[in-house]
């Protein structure tokens, strides 16, 4: 009967990672298993015969801790004060030589933090006081990934390019822990400049880690604000003046932060006159300052109109044709596009309607034709209005 080939692999525990048993794993002739890769225990497990489950599970657990770190008090047991090192122990059976930094003191006996690294068998440890701060933060940034429950100021420091030379994102320094901001993650908007974020401070929400890499993210922490915001909206008298930023602008109305987390759109035909003629000149720019009233808010959907008459011309309208199925709206074709036509009603407090294609001939239409329009219903939260198809 042939031998088996084994090798030999370290494992360790992660109640106690300081402490390593040894395994001997079957392998085929000329393989060599590297403990550390995943498919150790694949390995393992064609030769599973030949291993006990205890063995199994200990190199399992060890291929899911990879490389283990962490911050472990220890206590000094000796300082050699011209080369600036002393000796540690962590435990009963374990001890390091670290360098300490000269402007840290520290006597026999003393407890100091240590950071401990372990990977392939060889213990390394850092007893300075900024190394020890960085890990106690970067693994409650970790912890905070599983249940979050708090925001952490991050300055922007630099943007990330991929190989191909294309924005990727931000790095965010949280008290000296470098953690990476996906573009997406930076606004609840797409960004119009992603330079202007440089050197800021935001607050950051620990969502991921890929590695040894944290990712953050700012729109996470202004989702948890919006659900307040929007009580608070709801709750206003109705037309109430409301103040957001603009954050884009489009060729069909320009997009509105609120607070921050609430993004909304200002469409051209919800704009009051001094607005749409800004817009038009182009002199509405992103940053702007802008009032306006809120509409509606539907499923946090919420619709802003800076004329308010407009929105009563929209009930209106709905109590119009409740009352009379067979009415119908006189209007004056405003906008022809590829795709449909914007018509306005001047009967209704100048409201305006997006009509598609599909339900309207748009060869027969011209800018200032009048219409009358057979009108099924009206949606006065989406501001639409559905035709009757004869």
């Amino acid at each position: 009967m042939s031998k088996i080939l084994t090798q030999r692999v370290e494992i360790y525990s992660e109640s106690d990672p300081l402490n390593s048993t040894f395994v001997d794993i079957p392998v085929h002739k000329g393989e060599k298993i590297m403990c550390h890769e995943p498919y150790v225990v694949e390995a393992a497990k064609m030769y599973a015969q030949s291993c006990s489950d205890a063995v199994l599970d200990a190199i399992v657990e060890y291929e899911k801790m990879g490389k283990f770190r962490d911050v472990r008090e220890g206590q000094v047991m000796g300082f050699d004060e011209k080369k600036s090192t002393a000796d540690i122990a962590l435990s009963m059976k374990h001890s390091v030589s670290v360098d300490i930094n000269k402007s840290e003191k520290v006597n026999t006996g003393d407890k100091i933090d240590v950071v401990v690294t372990k990977s392939r068998g060889h213990l390394m440890a850092d007893a300075s006081s900024k190394t020890a701060q960085l890990e106690r933060l970067r693994q409650e940034l970790v912890k905070e990934i599983q249940t979050p429950t708090s925001a952490y100021i991050g300055n922007v420091k630099e943007i990330v390019y991929n190989s191909a030379n294309v924005f990727n994102g931000f790095i965010v320094d949280i008290k000296g822990v470098r953690c990476f901001m996906p573009g997406t993650e930076s606004d609840v908007v797409p960004l119009n400049d992603f330079n202007d974020l440089l050197g800021k401070d935001l607050y950051v929400m620990p969502v991921n880690q890929i590695k040894d890499s944290i990712i953050v993210s700012h729109k996470e922490y202004l989702n948890t604000l919006k659900p307040s915001v929007l009580d608070k909206l709801m709750d206003l008298p109705k037309g109430s003046v409301v103040t957001g930023v603009v954050s884009s602008i489009k060729h069909f109305g320009a997009f509105i932060l609120i607070e921050k987390c609430v993004a909304t759109l200002l469409s051209v035909s919800e704009m009051n006159e001094v607005t749409e003629a800004k817009f038009k000149a182009g002199q509405l720019k992103v940053g702007d300052s802008i009032d306006f009233y809120i509409d509606s808010i539907n499923d946090e959907k919420v619709i802003i109109t800076q004329t308010v008459s407009k929105s009563e011309g929209w009930d209106k309208l709905k109590e119009t044709i409740e009352k009379k199925p067979d009415y119908r709206l006189k209007g004056v074709v405003k906008n022809i596009f590829d795709n449909g036509v914007v018509i306005l009603s001047e009967e209704f407090n100048g409201i305006t309607f997006f009509l598609s294609s599909k339900v309207v001939e748009l060869s027969n239409l011209s800018v200032g034709l009048e219409v009358e329009l057979p009108v099924e219903s009206v949606d006065t939260v989406k501001k639409t209005v559905r035709l009757k198809i004869s």
